[in-house]
């Protein structure tokens, strides 16, 4: 049997339980323990699959060993992991110290090396940074109350066990520095200066989350309702910010982008980098129509336009905006932006929705280190693993739209399109319309309220005429009696007060409308006159326009509804109720098509009619813009056409192409780079603390395994896409290392080549172990390529 050491200055023995390899579920009263092994694995496995709870793998274990299970080994073994984490953090932070990467925002500023590693004499991009920002309500925090008041209209008082500790290390922004950015702080903001709020944008009633009334309400036992967060375009994680009993609320998105460009502004003035940057930062977030004007009217508008910030709407998203914020918005129509998507928020979200359930009844601290614990694991063992796949599949899907260039052009000319420039100068003279009508004038608004008020004026007017002759003709002489039942009208005596009441109403609206026009009494319209025809056709359009709003409102529900049964974590039961959703929600498309047809017909002249195929074919909704336009003269313009719509969003998608591959070869030099010089600084920092602290030293080496892993892998795929259909030979020099502009290196040290050094400091390698080490990972690696999807 083993015998553990006890070491004299141990008055608990917590310290020679640690050192042979156990934990112990209490610091005072050790009478049980558990294996590190068990702790670790159970760790790797809720990494993996964050829907694993302790309780679950605790049953497995009593299943394992064929014993009972008891409530109280869960909570030991909580005990014990909650140990486990605290000594993994603090062997991090020995660790990101010896390598002099322990400042605070040293992981934001480099945790993707295709997007933050600068290489010397890169090309220069457009856009230097793609970045995705979302809120995600999943990740609530249920919090600890006494039962409700009697009359159950408030809840009862707060009973949380008391913790001071911080959890989440560099991966939260702390709650004091986002209240901060609350419209109501930034007064205290120096130098900024009050603005005018912007007039009301198109899409402010399509989004909740634009409504600061929705974003301000609390929901009931939740004093956390989620997380804000940022990703890059390779699903890096920026940082995450606790949504603390409010919605998504603007000020998430200010403190976000204040934290990620102020720190970038000073790591750039640190490392003698150009203060300004060349190209500028591109920030997709679906609702980044509204808040462009609330940065504008911000203490952060200075920032944001010192380092080029540029916001963006990602393709999901773009679906719901209307044509005027897409072209304002919209990656297709932004140049530099490439065939990027910048969806990468819904993507990460749907994998980590999988911590809610054991996360949701966590206190505090222990809630966030679980989701800082998930996003450390997944940027070094997912998003990393994934950045040549990312690059390779990209690359092929940009090769594949430039293959279809000849095709483009023979549409393009057919179209009457033969000059590139013109599609720029059509899409401004399209969005140069939609801006100057916004708005409805007030003139015509008021017309068409004089024609349906004079409308019911007159109705009402009948109505009462006809009573009054029903009453007479009933009270006179049976011989007298020569009645017309067709428009014969009884009325009893409260229904005939009722309508001399609303005529009186209306004879007041109507005389206050004309007032408004400047009409007089003796100029009051008349049926089929030319300002009756004229206002008539004013409310026809209207009907019409709201007729293709109600159209395009079931068809925005319909596409998002398709596009959430393919969500991976969407169950079983989930994908049968949003089937029969749809089914319901294409009954209703199709009643609100009829009504539809039916405006489009009583137009002059009549509007194009629409069948279900249509509908179908609308994959973006900014066609709905053109179906609401009934001046001939704007259908008559070329931007107008949809074949020249569709040619137009071919050809934009051909110059996005181009730029995805331009983009793609700055990031594959920087990966090649960035695996390189980490490895080589690695095996110098190994061998300066090899002698002097060799546990130290075998820690840093395992701190870059994490990631050099997974090397050989990328070198592999990325020479792959030279033999691709459709490279050009002369790139070749973009898949040779380059030398990085954030290159770190040791002091008074010589940089050691890794492949030569042999960087496990435990096992001095032979010459031909290396040699047979390298040959199982190039295997490795293969067989990885091998299983890549085609």
């Amino acid at each position: 049997m083993y015998e553990i050491p006890v070491f004299t200055s141990d008055t608990y023995n917590n310290t020679s339980y640690v050192r042979s390899g156990y934990l112990p579920f209490n610091p005072l009263l050790n009478k049980s323990l558990v294996s590190f092994q068990t702790i670790e694995l159970y760790h790797h496995l809720f990494m993996r699959c964050p829907r694993l709870g302790i309780q679950p793998f605790v049953r497995a274990l009593c299943d394992l060993q064929g014993v009972r299970f008891k409530n109280n080994l869960s909570v030991q073994i909580s005990a014990a992991y909650d140990l486990y984490i605290r000594l993994v953090e603090g062997v991090r932070l020995k660790v990101r110290q010896a390598l002099g990467r322990d400042s605070s925002n040293w992981r934001m500023l480099n945790n993707c090396p295709c997007c933050q590693y600068e290489v010397v004499g890169e090309l220069e991009l457009a856009i230097r940074m793609l970045l995705g920002i979302d809120g995600n309500n999943s990740l609530k925090r249920f919090q600890r109350r006494e039962p409700p008041s009697e009359d159950g209209k408030s809840l009862g008082p707060e009973k949380e066990r008391e913790d001071n500790r911080i959890g989440g290390g560099d991966y939260f922004l702390q709650p004091e520095a986002v209240d901060l950015w609350d419209e109501s702080q930034w007064h205290k903001w120096p130098g900024w200066t009050p603005k005018e709020r912007s007039p009301k944008i198109p899409c402010e009633d399509r989004w909740s989350n634009l409504k600061e009334s929705n974003t301000n309400r609390t929901f009931g036992h939740f004093d956390v309702n989620g997380i804000f967060g940022g990703f890059c375009r390779h699903s890096f994680t920026i940082v995450f910010l606790d949504m603390i009993r409010t919605g998504e609320h603007s000020k998430y998105m200010l403190a976000l982008l204040n934290h990620f460009m102020s720190a970038s502004r000073e790591d750039r003035q640190r490392l003698g980098l150009p203060k300004n940057p060349s190209g500028s930062l591109g920030v997709g977030y679906d609702i980044a129509c509204g808040m462009t004007a609330k940065i504008i009217r911000s203490p952060l508008n200075d920032l944001a336009q010192k380092e080029r910030l540029s916001m963006m709407i990602g393709l999901l998203h773009g679906y719901a905006h209307n044509r005027l914020c897409q072209l304002s918005f919209l990656l297709l129509y932004i140049q530099g932006a490439g065939i990027e998507d910048l969806e990468v928020c819904e993507r990460y979200f749907a994998q980590s929705n999988a911590l809610a359930p054991v996360t949701q009844y966590m206190g505090r601290f222990r809630r966030r280190q679980a989701i800082a614990n998930y996003a450390y694991h997944r940027d070094n063992m997912e998003s990393y693993h994934n950045l040549s796949r990312f690059i390779v599949s990209n690359y092929k899907q940009a090769l594949g739209i430039l293959s279809r260039s000849r095709n483009t052009a023979c549409t393009l000319r057919a179209v009457g399109l033969l000059d590139v420039k013109n599609a720029a100068v059509w899409l401004d003279e399209e969005k140069a319309y939609l801006e100057s009508h916004q708005d409805i004038p007030e003139e015509d608004t008021t017309k068409s309220s004089y024609y349906l008020a004079l409308g019911k004026l007159w109705e009402c007017q009948d109505e009462l005429r006809r009573a009054r002759s029903t009453f007479r003709m009933e009270s006179g002489p049976p011989s007298e009696l020569n009645i017309d039942h067709a428009n014969q009208l009884v009325l009893t005596e409260r229904q005939m007060v009722n309508k001399q009441e609303m005529e009186a109403k209306l004879l007041l609206d109507v005389q206050s409308l004309e007032e408004r026009l400047g009409l007089r009494r003796d100029q009051r319209w008349k049926r089929d006159s030319e300002a009756w025809n004229s206002a008539r056709e004013l409310v026809q359009t209207a009907k019409y326009r709201k007729a293709a709003d109600k159209l395009e409102g079931l068809t925005v529900a319909r596409i998002f509804e398709l596009s959430k049964m393919n969500v991976a974590g969407t169950g079983y039961k989930m994908r049968q109720h949003i089937g029969d959703a749809m089914k319901k929600c294409s009954k209703a498309i199709l009643s609100a098509l009829e009504e539809y047809n039916a405006c489009a017909a009583s137009l002059k002249p009549p509007r194009k009619l629409l069948d279900w195929d249509d509908i179908l074919n609308y994959t973006y909704l900014s066609e709905f813009n053109f179906l609401r336009e009934s001046r001939a003269d704007i259908l008559d313009k070329p931007w107008a056409k949809p074949a020249v719509r569709e040619a137009m969003s071919e050809l934009f998608k051909l110059i996005r192409a181009g730029e995805e591959i331009n983009r793609l070869h700055v990031e594959i030099k920087r990966l090649l780079t960035y695996m390189k010089e980490e490895e080589e600084y690695f095996a110098t920092v190994v061998r300066r603390h090899r002698d002097n602290d060799e546990p130290l030293a075998y820690q840093i080496w395992l701190h870059g395994r994490e990631r050099s892993r997974f090397n050989e892998v990328h070198r592999t795929r990325l020479k792959s896409i030279q033999k691709l259909k459709g490279f050009t030979v002369s790139n070749s020099h973009f898949f040779q290392p380059g030398i990085g502009a954030r290159r770190q290196t040791v002091d008074g040290t010589e940089v050691v080549d890794a492949e030569a050094e042999g960087q496990n400091p435990n096992n001095e390698n032979s010459d031909e172990s290396e040699t047979e080490d390298e040959e199982d990972e190039r295997t490795e690696a293969i067989l990885t390529i091998a299983n890549d999807p085609v």
